[in-house]
């Protein structure tokens, strides 16, 4: 099966710049009520009470979706049966004072007051490595999300800021003192050379200059730099509202139709809904393709287990293969009784089974008289004659075993989805009790084999179960037996 990889949405300095002016709007002499931390999820909310209700400033650090949101109480989905902690607890019922962006980065940060005491929550929506702080009136760090080290004396520090120009406010010279010593892509450039600017919105950039984006920067005429200079101000100043939202599949979301990009985006009432719907959505179809990767490395496990399974029956049939050579031993050692004594670990004697007339050196259990261990080589001669006929029974169950499973493993590598319905009672009983986590497939009462003729053959599991097989399951005109060596077992 083709790999698939999931590229998360990344959220850049531009979407916080537009995130920030929604909560300056939203918590407007609110106050900070509670918390949530789910940890499994990696997902945090602080709970602000609010004129109009109560909303969450969402993180989510997950690799599959991440980002910083702001969205009513009411739409926080979270499909977890883990209970949330709750964080922060000290600055509960805080009135918020400000909001505000820490330069053009992907970092909030909240100033709190709860007379006399001061409080300030940073919001590190940096990715994967995100995290939420609480500060002092000193700028302290007093409690942080992810139990990261930290000194409590020493003053919160952001992040440094990448050497990279402002969208909103740059010098022209300077951008085509850039340009003039790059001969990478517009897009490329644009990218490493502007804070908040991702691949997709270089591109459009460059798109609603009427530019090709492949273009190489140094062989762009003055004009068409100028062209640039005024799309990079107009693109980021897009970002001075948060509504309505716009997401793509690529994935992407803006407050304003990417143009560069095809199909027709969802479109949501804010720019916050419409980065926690992506976010969610990139975490399920990461999920779904963990499930898909769980299932089949369960039946590749599976498919190994049979094959061990043939090779050690293999291995038992050619050691009971040696059954007549116990035999053979056990009358060598009758034969000399006297001249063995107990303690002796080995002992060599004319072979009487050699044409050759050769020696044979035998093991002995020292423990055992010479009599004893003939009897121990009778007793493993019949075992082993006994046991024969039944290993290579066991051993073209094992085959066939073997090549059900590789059948199995191929469809399931090929196409998936119609697999798993129809191997849905095998993949029940592969995976391991733990993992399983759909509801139970109705038990059956017996195994399923098929032979090399391509007849099926049901096999009762137990005493109840055999009556079952045999009388709900087979059909009138099937035949049942019962299994020779196998006492009790019904064959259909």
């Amino acid at each position: 099966m083709t790999k698939t990889i999931i590229f998360p949405f990344m959220q850049t300095a531009l979407h916080i710049y537009a995130l920030v002016k929604e909560l300056k709007d939203c918590l407007s002499g609110g106050r900070f009520i509670s918390s949530e931390f789910y940890k499994k999820e990696r997902e945090a909310y602080l709970l602000f009470k609010v004129k109009k209700g109560t909303v969450a400033l969402g993180l989510a650090y997950h690799p599959a979706g991440f980002g910083a949101f702001v969205i009513p109480r009411s739409k926080i989905s979270v499909k977890t049966k883990e209970k949330p902690w709750p964080f922060f607890q000290p600055a509960y019922g805080a009135e918020i004072i400000s909001v505000k962006q820490l330069g053009l980065d992907r970092i909030i940060k909240i100033d709190l007051i709860d007379r006399p005491d001061i409080y300030s929550i940073i919001v590190e929506a940096i990715g994967p490595n995100g995290n939420l702080w609480l500060l002092d009136d000193k700028a302290k760090i007093s409690a942080t999300l992810r139990n990261k080290k930290y000194d409590a004396e020493t003053p919160y520090k952001a992040p440094a800021l990448l050497d990279r120009l402002n969208p909103f406010d740059f010098r022209a010279e300077r951008l085509a003192e850039l340009i003039k010593d790059s001969r990478v892509e517009i897009g490329s450039f644009l990218h490493r050379n502007f804070l908040g600017l991702d691949k997709v919105l270089a591109d459009e950039i460059a798109d609603r200059a009427d530019l090709d984006f492949m273009m190489p920067v140094n062989e762009m005429t003055d004009a068409e730099i100028d062209r640039l200079a005024r799309s990079i101000l107009s693109t980021a100043g897009l970002f001075e509202r948060y509504a309505p939202g716009y997401s793509y599949d690529t994935p992407a979301v803006a407050p304003f139709k990417i143009h560069h990009l095809s199909g027709e985006p969802k479109r949501y009432k804010t720019v916050s809904l419409a980065v926690y719907d992506m976010i969610k959505g990139r975490k399920a179809v990461k999920a779904e393709l963990s499930e898909k990767q769980r299932i089949l490395e369960a039946v590749r496990r599976y498919v190994r287990k049979q094959k061990r399974k043939i090779a050690h029956v293999e291995n038992d049939i050619a050691s009971a293969e040696k059954y007549d050579m116990y035999r053979q031993y056990a009358e060598m050692l009758k034969a000399n009784i006297t001249g063995i004594k107990k303690g002796q670990k080995t002992v060599t004697l004319d072979n009487l089974y050699d044409e050759n007339a050769g020696k044979v050196t035998i093991g002995l259990d020292p423990a055992l008289t010479a009599a004893e261990n003939a009897d121990l080589y009778f007793k493993k001669y019949r075992k082993g004659r006994d046991a024969l006929d039944l290993l290579k029974r066991r051993l073209e169950i094992a085959r066939i075993e073997y090549d059900a499973a590789r059948q199995m493993l191929d469809e399931f590598e090929t196409d998936f989805e119609p697999a798993e319905k129809k191997y849905e009672a095998e993949i029940l009983e592969i995976l391991p009790a733990a993992e399983t986590k759909r509801a139970q497939a109705p038990r059956l009462p017996y195994r399923s084999f098929v032979l090399a003729s391509g007849v099926t053959i049901f096999v009762g599991k137990d005493g109840a179960d055999n009556d079952t097989t045999t009388f709900r399951h087979a059909r009138p005109y099937e035949l049942w037996f019962h299994a020779s060596q196998c006492p009790g077992s019904h064959v259909v």
